[in-house]
């Protein structure tokens, strides 16, 4: 059967309160990347499981780090049992809105920079870190890897995604050309820290004994679900991770990993 795109009540008293925490955030309820980013990722995410083959129904899934939770809403409605969770409180009421104005259950929790997950080891099936990674202090990305290691269950799925890439000669979040060529020892000489894509080199370090990376041959099919066609750029690092062995999510312009834990 094929799923059926969540919709949102715009007459609701849960629609008003999800416009009403964007307005406390600063943020315009009716931009693309927070009244639609559900749209986006169920365009994007939700054709990236099924090509992975990712079956979350009846799962217990997390997101870490679940921004306006356009994320949540999709794992939801594919019938996954979600929590979220985020650092920044605001970003939080608003999943949490997002959720019920679309009709769907989840719970989202807020959590502290540097602390362990408040949930007991092996609680989930699957955890989703979707365009999150890049933002983690580098010096404490060990520490998040292994508490995503023991919230999993055995062999547990992590679902890297969205990441930016340190080896993009252009910062895909803010846009920055050779940004990321810059050491960060410039961050601190200029007392302005500049926003880089994840080094895969880094995030491998991290990985290395707690996960393992899966289903290499699924990132190209991926890609060609969302888009349709896959560009030069796309096929280009298909290539090249075919010749080197390596899944291409680890040299694409966005990390992108399936990893089963260890």
């Amino acid at each position: 059967m094929t799923p059926t795109r969540p919709r949102v009540n715009l007459d609701s008293a849960a629609q008003r309160r999800f416009e009403a925490m964007a307005h406390a955030a600063g943020h315009d309820p009716a931009d693309r990347w927070v009244g639609g980013y559900a749209d986006y990722e169920w365009d994007h995410l939700r054709p990236a499981l099924a090509a992975y083959a990712i079956d979350v129904a009846a799962r217990d899934v997390l997101e870490f780090g679940c921004n306006v939770g356009g994320s949540a809403v999709v794992l939801a409605a594919l019938g996954a049992r979600v929590q979220g969770v985020d650092i920044d409180p605001l970003l939080v009421a608003i999943a949490d809105a997002n959720l019920a104005r679309h009709g769907l259950d989840g719970a989202v929790h807020r959590v502290g920079a540097g602390r362990a997950l408040p949930f007991a080891d092996a609680s989930f099936d699957l955890i989703l870190a979707n365009s999150v990674l890049e933002y983690v202090d580098p010096a404490g990305l060990d520490a998040v890897i292994a508490d995503l290691h023991r919230l999993l269950r055995p062999n547990g799925l992590l679902y890297i995604c969205g990441t930016a890439n340190r080896l993009a000669l252009r910062e895909r979040h803010s846009g920055r050309w050779l940004v990321n060529l810059l050491p960060r020892a410039i961050d601190r000489v200029t007392g302005r820290r500049l926003q880089r894509g994840l080094a895969p080199w880094r995030l491998a370090r991290a990985l290395r004994g707690h996960f393992t990376v899966e289903r290499n041959e699924a990132w190209l099919a991926a890609r060609r679900a969302i888009h349709g066609t896959a560009s030069l750029t796309i096929r280009t690092c298909a290539l090249l991770g075919r010749l080197s062995g390596r899944a291409p999510g680890w040299i694409a312009p966005y990390i992108e990993l399936l990893l089963r834990r260890s």
